[in-house]
C-alpha cells in the first residue's frame, strides 16, 4: 500500500510552481509565502508534547530545530549558523516567528534540508519530536519530505532577511524600503509603541523623512543604523540620533500598503487599532474608501459576464471573537453571545466550500467578507434550540497552532442546505487533517 500525505502532496505542487521561477526566487514571487506556509504545517504536524518541570506542553518546531543544532552534528555547520542567526535576531521573539525567519534563512543558504536529513540519519530522533505516523515520524513519508527538500536547495532564493518583524504574526510579507538620509539631528517623525512596534504617528512635512514621501504617518520605524526599533527601544531614540551625528542615518522602514492601490497592511491595520489615537483611525478609513472604489469596478466587469454563482445564498450575521479554545463547544455561545449583543447583522451572501478552504463573498458586489482554508478551520456546527443558525471557528493560523479563535456565525432557514454546508466542511477537516 502507498504511503501519502495531503501535506506533502500540496508541498510538491507549490514547489513545481516555484521551478518555474527557479533562476531567482524573492519575496515578490506570489507563490512563496504558500510554499513556506505549507512547509510550516508540515514540520507542525504531529508533534509530541514536550514534558518540562511544570508539565506537559505542546510544542513548536521550532524547539527540535533548536535542539538538534545544540548537538553540533558533524557537517552540517550551515545550519547550525542560520539557527544562531535566528537566536540573535531581535525582531522575532515567538517560536512561530523564529521558525518563520529559520525556514527563509535556510532558503538563502541552500540548507533547509540538513535536519530533515539528520532525523533520517537518526530514525530514533525522529521519534523524541514526532508521532509514528506523522510525516516526519514516518520513514518512507520523511524520505519524501527530504527529497523535496533537497530539489529547494537548488533553487536561487534572494529574499530580504532584514524583513522579519511580522514573521511572528504571519507570512504574508509587509512592504519595506532601505533609507539613506543626510546627517541631521532630528528626524522629524513621532513614534508611538504598540505591541513592541514603533509606529509613525507624525511626520513633520518639513523634515527629511517626509521629502518624497519617504516616512508616512502608518509606517513602522523597523531600524535606525542597524539598530533594531523595538519595546526595548522606548526613550533610547535620542541616544542612537546623538550617536550618529554627522553621519548619514540608514533607516529600515515598513510600509503600511502593500500595494500601489494602497492595499493596507492588516497586522499593520491592527498596530493602528491598538494605538487608540482617533486620527491614526482616518487612514483606515481611507483605504477602506478605496477599496469600496475598486470592488466596484470589479462589481460592474463581473456584471458583464457570467450571471451564475456557485455555493449556498444564506445570510451573514457577524463574527464573535472566542478567545483560545476553537472546540465545537463554542459554537453555541457563540451564536448565542452575538444574539444577545445587538450587533448581529443580515448580509446576504454566498457561502462556497473549495476544494481547500471556504469562501464567503456578499451577493450584492461579490466582495470577499472572509476566507478560511480548512486548516483553520477547528469546529462547525449549530444548536438545536436556535436550528436557523450555524457557525464555523476558525484560528488566525493552521487551527492546531492557533490561539486566538473566531466564530463566524450565520443564517439560513433551509435545513438540506445547512446540513449540506455543515458536511462539506466536516468533509473538508477530514481531507485537509486526517487523510494519510
Amino acid at each position: 500500500m502507498s504511503v501519502s500525505d495531503p501535506l506533502i502532496k500540496e508541498l510538491k505542487g507549490w514547489t513545481r510552481k516555484l521551478i518555474e521561477h527557479a533562476k531567482e526566487i524573492t519575496d515578490a514571487n506570489e507563490d512563496l509565502r504558500h510554499f513556506c506556509k505549507c512547509l510550516e504545517n508540515c514540520l507542525q504536524k504531529d508533534l509530541l508534547p514536550i514534558l518540562d518541570s511544570v508539565g506537559y506542553f505542546k510544542p513548536y518546531a521550532w524547539h527540535w530545530l533548536e535542539y538538534i543544532a545544540k548537538k553540533n552534528y558533524n557537517g552540517y555547520n550551515t545550519f547550525l549558523l542560520a539557527v544562531e542567526q535566528v537566536k540573535q535576531n531581535a525582531k522575532v521573539h515567538t517560536p512561530a516567528g523564529r521558525l518563520r525567519l529559520l525556514i527563509r534563512i535556510c532558503l538563502v543558504r541552500k540548507c533547509l534540508h540538513m535536519p530533515v536529513e539528520i532525523l533520517a540519519r537518526i530514525p530514533a530522533l525522529a521519534t523524541e519530536f514526532y508521532n509514528l505516523k506523522s510525516i516526519l515520524g514516518d520513514d518512507i513519508l520523511r524520505e519524501i519530505l527530504l527529497s523535496v527538500l533537497l530539489q529547494c536547495s537548488k533553487f536561487n532564493f534572494k529574499l530580504n532577511l532584514r524583513n522579519a518583524t511580522f514573521l511572528d504574526d504571519t507570512w504574508q510579507m509587509p512592504k519595506c524600503v532601505a533609507l539613506e538620509l543626510v546627517p541631521c539631528k532630528s528626524l522629524g517623525i513621532s513614534v508611538c509603541f504598540t505591541n513592541e512596534k514603533a509606529l509613525v504617528v507624525n511626520v513633520n512635512e518639513k523634515s527629511v523623512a517626509a521629502e518624497d514621501n519617504k516616512v508616512e504617518v502608518g509606517d513602522v520605524l523597523d531600524e535606525i543604523n542597524e539598530n533594531v526599533i523595538n519595546g526595548d527601544s522606548k526613550g533610547k531614540l535620542r541616544k542612537i540620533m546623538r550617536k550618529a551625528s554627522g553621519q548619514p542615518i540608514m533607516l529600515h522602514i515598513i510600509k503600511h500598503y502593500i500595494k500601489k492601490s494602497h492595499e493596507l497592511y492588516e497586522p499593520i491595520v491592527q498596530l493602528i487599532k491598538n494605538s487608540g489615537i482617533e486620527s491614526m483611525k482616518l487612514l483606515i478609513q481611507i483605504s477602506q474608501l478605496d477599496q469600496v472604489e475598486e470592488t466596484t469596478k470589479k462589481s460592474q466587469i463581473s456584471k458583464l459576464g457570467s450571471k451564475t454563482f456557485s455555493g449556498f445564498s444564506v445570510k451573514y450575521c457577524g463574527s464573535v471573537h472566542v478567545g483560545t479554545e476553537g472546540d465545537v463547544k463554542q459554537i453555541e455561545k457563540a451564536i448565542w453571545r452575538l444574539l444577545k449583543s445587538g450587533e448581529k447583522k443580515e448580509v446576504p451572501v454566498r457561502f462556497e466550500c473549495l476544494e481547500i478552504g471556504i469562501a464567503v463573498t456578499r451577493e450584492v458586489d461579490n466582495q470577499t467578507i472572509c476566507k478560511q482554508s480548512y486548516m483553520e478551520i477547528s469546529s462547525c456546527g449549530r444548536t438545536i434550540n436556535i436550528p436557523d443558525y450555524f457557525a464555523f471557528i476558525a484560528g488566525e493560523t493552521n487551527c492546531n497552532m492557533a490561539t486566538k479563535f473566531d466564530a463566524y456565525v450565520f443564517y439560513h432557514q433551509n435545513d438540506v442546505e445547512v446540513q449540506q454546508i455543515l458536511q462539506s466542511l466536516g468533509q473538508g477537516f477530514q481531507r485537509t487533517h486526517f487523510a494519510v
